[in-house]
């Protein structure tokens, strides 16, 4: 979720309650003698407050997982999750004084601590990556389909160099396999499309293109992106300029498949943090939990 001008009444809420509050612990430590405590009655307030942001923001889990909920939109909610527990930090501050306490309150604080940096490290990304993936990858497509379409663009590539050098005995295995997937997966629209066959024999002086395709464009195509692309522009000079068409769109194939790494990549950063922020909020809630019932019991 991006911070926009929809944020504008949740920042200004959150700032002046924080205000409120800090007014409040300021006024409880003067009055009290011995500072502040969170057995006081001051500090069960701020410990209650806090526990119910917390709890509050927590539901989001329970909105996203009932999605036939019709209270508010799922936007409502995430702001609300994002204000109430930016908000709990400096309720929980309040309640223990500043102090992390004994064994079981000092791994709560430091869980806590963990889950709203983990937060706080999602919304950056929500914010910077979506704008990135704009930038450097301007031929997105959809995640799902991103293995068939660099299938596809490698078949393409086979197809591209083997109507110049003919067909390529150490790769037509793969290609087969490749064109069969493809077939299947599209429900023979695919097989609509027209198709480069092999020319038969070989275009003159086309040795050098094959070399180049075997060593350096078909193992980066096989390995998804990894690595730098290869650089055809040497082979695009020597080459006849009727060529010139097909060695630019394998080029075009290999900086396409590069961009598909890079999203790859960015949605892993966008959304692999989800993975660590709602595990450590559960495990805070049940560590939460234990610390209500120690403090009531002592």
């Amino acid at each position: 979720m991006l911070i926009n001008a929809d944020h504008r009444s949740w920042l200004v809420g959150t700032v002046v309650v924080g205000a409120l509050l800090t007014a409040g612990y300021v006024a409880s430590v003067r009055a009290t003698p011995y500072g502040a405590s969170g057995g006081s009655w001051p500090g069960l307030g701020f410990g209650v407050l806090g526990t119910a942001c917390m709890a509050l923001a927590g539901l989001l889990s329970a909105r996203k997982a009932v999605r036939t909920w019709r209270i508010g939109s799922a936007q409502q909610w995430m702001r609300m999750h994002i204000w109430l527990g930016l908000l709990a930090v400096p309720c929980i501050w309040f309640h223990s004084g500043f102090a992390f306490g004994g064994a079981l309150t000092t791994a709560l604080m430091v869980l806590f601590y963990v889950v709203i940096a983990s937060g706080v490290l999602g919304l950056a990304l929500q914010q910077f990556v979506p704008a990135l993936m704009t930038r450097r990858v301007p031929l997105e497509t959809v995640l799902g389909q991103m293995d068939q379409v660099i299938d596809g663009l490698a078949l393409d590539a086979y197809e591209a160099v083997a109507s110049i050098v003919g067909s390529i005995p150490e790769a037509a295995a793969e290609q087969q396999r490749l064109e069969a997937e493809i077939a299947a997966s599209q429900s023979g629209s695919w097989k609509a499309v027209a198709r480069q066959r092999p020319v038969d024999p070989p275009l003159p002086r086309s040795d050098d293109i094959k070399a180049v395709y075997l060593s350096a464009v078909r193992p980066y195509l096989a390995g998804a992106g990894r690595g730098t692309p290869p650089d055809l522009r040497p082979l695009l000079l020597a080459s006849p300029e009727e060529w010139r068409p097909k060695l630019d769109r394998l080029q075009g194939i290999c900086e396409e498949v590069r961009q598909l790494t890079v999203q790859r990549r960015l949605h892993a950063w966008l959304h692999t943090w989800l993975f660590v922020h709602a595990p450590l909020s559960l495990a805070l809630f049940v560590l939460v939990a234990v610390h209500i019932v120690v403090a009531l019991r002592y």
